[in-house]
């Protein structure tokens, strides 16, 4: 059974739970550990009530490659100390059909990225050219949720099919992109959006800041 302790460290431990799991999604670190969605999502979420179990800290620590001491505690090193790169998050919010990047984007943080994900996930060695921007709306639902964290590849500016963060008519916004043999086809997934054909003039206007490698709900 869960507890109440009147001396433990609720908020500081639900955050250095989060930080040592991301960014690997709640479901997909319950399935690997082996334990219910629902127990993580209750752990990252603790509030000052009542503590998690001392099996389920544990398993969660392993898990996640930390030390019990530094999970509960906050002593000693973190999880993968040596071994993080930063990635820039910047407020420029990419939206599904209204944006606004074109007032500068203003630097908020640094998130940390093992080695380990960018190589096992991205293939990349390295984090140079990625940045992190938030996606706004739903026309890009289910691929994309409004509120997600995109990682966006800024050294690569070729124009491929897949999605794209990009700026059209001073608004950042992310679609699937289809090449034309005059133009560009913008694809929103979800289906209530109708696509957009980009030509002429309006393509020249057309800023391409990258392409989306992939999606992070923030727990």
């Amino acid at each position: 059974m869960d507890q109440i302790v009147a001396d433990f460290d609720y908020d500081g431990f639900a955050q250095r739970a989060k930080e040592a799991i991301f960014p690997e999604k709640i479901t997909a670190f319950a399935t690997r550990i082996g334990m219910q969605h629902g127990t993580v999502s209750k752990v990252l979420n603790v509030r000052g009530s009542m503590a998690p179990r001392l099996d389920i800290a544990a398993k969660i620590a392993e898990g996640a490659g930390v030390t019990l001491d530094w999970l509960v505690f906050g002593r000693g090193d973190g999880p993968g100390h040596a071994d993080l790169v930063q990635v820039p998050r910047y407020d420029a919010q990419l939206a599904a059909g209204a944006g606004a990047w074109n007032e500068g984007r203003l630097k908020l943080e640094d998130v940390p990225f093992t080695k380990a994900f960018l190589k096992e996930q991205l293939g990349r060695d390295t984090a140079a050219g990625l940045v992190i921007v938030t996606a706004r709306g739903d026309s890009m639902e289910p691929t994309i949720s409004d509120r997600a964290w995109l990682l966006v590849d800024e050294a690569e500016q070729r124009v491929f099919d897949g999605v794209f963060a990009f700026v059209l008519a001073d608004e950042a916004r992310v679609k699937r992109l289809r090449r034309l043999t005059d133009g560009l086809l913008l694809i929103s997934d979800n289906d209530s959006y109708p696509p957009e054909e980009v030509r002429g003039e309006e393509l020249k206007k057309l800023q391409i800041i990258g392409p989306v490698l992939t999606t992070i709900q923030p727990i």
